[in-house]
């Protein structure tokens, strides 16, 4: 009986970990640490906006959860280029990012 409960009790923890619905850890509004950017996450895609006019869209992409930690795909709107990044969550609510052209940048949740 210790033994199922045990597996059941894993087996929810690990279900909270998968992405791909809504209730996925990164779904919701981060902000960019050098405050020019705050993306939002949802099922699986996200936009970000600059920060200072809150309108213009500068990346549209979509995300996934790799085997350590968050994979990021989108187009760069002002340089017309496909883009990628992996990132890795270095507390809950921030997100360590290296991407594949340009300068690591990191998150934190908003909200």
């Amino acid at each position: 009986m210790r033994a199922i409960v045990t597996v059941l009790g894993l087996s929810l923890l690990l279900a909270g970990c998968v992405t791909g619905g809504s209730g996925s850890s990164i779904d919701g509004n981060w902000s960019s640490d050098d405050g020019v950017f705050i993306a939002n996450f949802n099922n699986g895609a996200f936009t970000s906006r600059l920060t200072g006019t809150g309108e213009t869209v500068v990346a549209d992409g979509r995300y996934a959860r790799s085997p350590d930690g968050i994979t990021l795909s989108w187009t760069s709107i002002a340089a017309n280029e496909s883009r990628a990044a992996k990132c890795v969550f270095v507390t809950t609510r921030q997100l360590s990012c290296a991407p594949s052209v340009g300068q690591p940048f990191t998150m934190t949740r908003v909200r």
